[in-house]
């Protein structure tokens, strides 16, 4: 059997005509739901139908009502052909939308969409926008500005759109609200203070000039370094290159990491928020010279991440942590063209902090040689060195003793680099407490740093 959909608008003299003509030979009209204007115009025209009203009564929550429209629908079909008509747009039909993903020969005849009625009423007409249902709550974090939400027919369900764009715009950012068809321009948390919210209840939030803005995106941060490296920007930014910026981006990236030594919370999302800030600089500076750019970045990471996890996204299996990192170096061997093992052990790059790129090495390296593990050879390798330097030597067993050391320490699951911090941080510590007890003349007649 076949069915058509038809958008009737949001008032009587909304319809087509071809819609108007289809209606008027339909042998079953089914409405979504009669309470609204646009619908009222079937009485007028003295059109028999079918409202699907006490759908919405039984059915517990939105999923559920969409899934109890769509079987009504769908055993009507089995008796004939069916017209499903809903108010507004076709495409903004939920419903409608899942019935035609399933009836592909269906025949649509679309109506004037909520969302576009609402940016024309605002004088925002010739914008991109994007719309949304207000029952598309769940993930919604995707959009641009403009952004219009319609249906937007309880308090609760204002409150609950009020707390999600509150955390991505701001809750002061002004807003356009249809309430009772008039318009009225509020705050962002001031949009479920009302009470006749319904049908035709439209959210309209215009674009947000950039220095108006109380939320941003990662978008937003590389927009605002092409800004600042603009001609009219600031004169310290326009100047930076990729080596200038070497510096700095290791020492973010440092002071990122005392904040999490610290458990700074505050610190720690300020010090993110500056790292952040060098790869957007980073970003715009290979956007400049044709290089790539933001979308190029994040399709990369991401691409990187689904191919690495095969264990997540693809046939791999992994029961815990070790297999799931085995499983990542495996795919990144393969990914990087490192099957080489010698090629793959000298891939760590030079610039880390020496003790850190030691251990990166050694744990490389232990992948094809097991042997390293054993603690007892290790202690046994240090103890020699340890005798030969006694006994007078060059730096190459000092080179050695280091290693060995390194790799005891990752042995134990010690992190090498995080403990020469400790005991840097101990031994100043030890310093300040003798100086404070004996003093710096006495310590220097004493020498008591030697009881450290």
């Amino acid at each position: 059997m076949n069915l058509s959909v038809i958008g009737l608008g949001l008032n009587k003299e909304d319809i087509s005509l071809g819609a108007y003509n289809h209606l008027k030979t339909a042998k079953t009209v089914v409405l979504r739901t009669e309470n609204t204007v646009s619908c009222s115009a079937l009485k007028d025209w003295g059109i028999d139908y079918v409202a699907l009203d006490y759908v919405y009564q039984k059915s517990k929550n939105f999923d559920s009502l969409t899934k109890n429209i769509c079987a009504e629908i769908n055993k009507m079909l089995k008796l004939g052909d069916v017209c499903y008509v809903v108010d507004g747009a076709v495409s903004e039909d939920i419903c409608a939308a899942r019935l035609l993903k399933r009836h592909k020969k269906a025949v649509v005849f679309e109506g004037v969409s909520k969302a576009a009625a609402a940016i024309s009423r605002m004088g925002l007409c010739g914008q991109g926008y994007t719309a949304a249902s207000a029952y598309q709550l769940d993930g919604f974090d995707k959009f641009t500005l403009p952004l219009v939400v319609y249906d937007l027919d309880s308090q609760i369900m204002a409150s609950e759109w009020k707390l999600k764009l509150s955390s991505l715009i701001g809750e002061e950012a002004k807003v356009g609200l249809y309430v009772d068809n008039r318009l009225k321009y509020v705050n962002m948390y001031e949009i479920d203070s009302f009470k006749n919210y319904d049908y035709s209840t439209v959210l309209v939030v215009p674009d947000i000039p950039l220095k108006d803005r109380q939320r941003f995106d990662f978008k937003d941060l590389v927009n605002i370094v092409e800004i600042l490296r603009g001609d009219n920007g600031c004169p310290w930014d326009r100047v930076q290159t990729r080596e200038s910026l070497k510096k700095t981006l290791i020492e973010e990236a440092y002071e990122l990491v005392d904040a999490v030594n610290k458990a700074d919370e505050d610190k720690i999302c300020e010090e993110t928020g500056d790292l952040l800030l060098q790869g957007a600089f980073y970003i715009a500076l290979s956007k400049e010279q044709g290089f790539y750019d933001g979308n190029d970045v994040l399709s990369g990471i991401c691409t990187k991440l689904i191919l690495r996890h095969s264990h997540v996204f693809g046939g791999d299996k992994a029961k815990n942590a070790d297999e799931a990192l085995t499983i990542w170096n495996k795919n990144k061997q393969v990914e990087k063209h490192l099957e080489d093992p010698a090629k793959y052990v000298g891939d760590v790059p030079k610039s880390l902090p020496a003790l850190l790129r030691a251990e990166k090495t050694l744990k490389r390296i232990k992948g094809f040689d097991k042997s390293l593990n054993d603690k007892a050879v290790l202690v046994e390798k240090i103890t020699k060195v340890i005798k030969d330097i006694e006994g007078g030597c060059d730096k190459e067993s000092y080179k050695k003793l280091l290693i060995y050391v390194v790799n005891l320490l990752s042995v134990e699951d010690i992190c090498a680099e995080d403990l020469a911090i400790d005991a840097t941080d101990e031994l100043i510590l030890f310093f300040a407490n003798l100086i404070e007890t004996v003093g710096a003349e006495a310590l220097k007649n004493k020498g008591q740093m030697s009881d450290y």
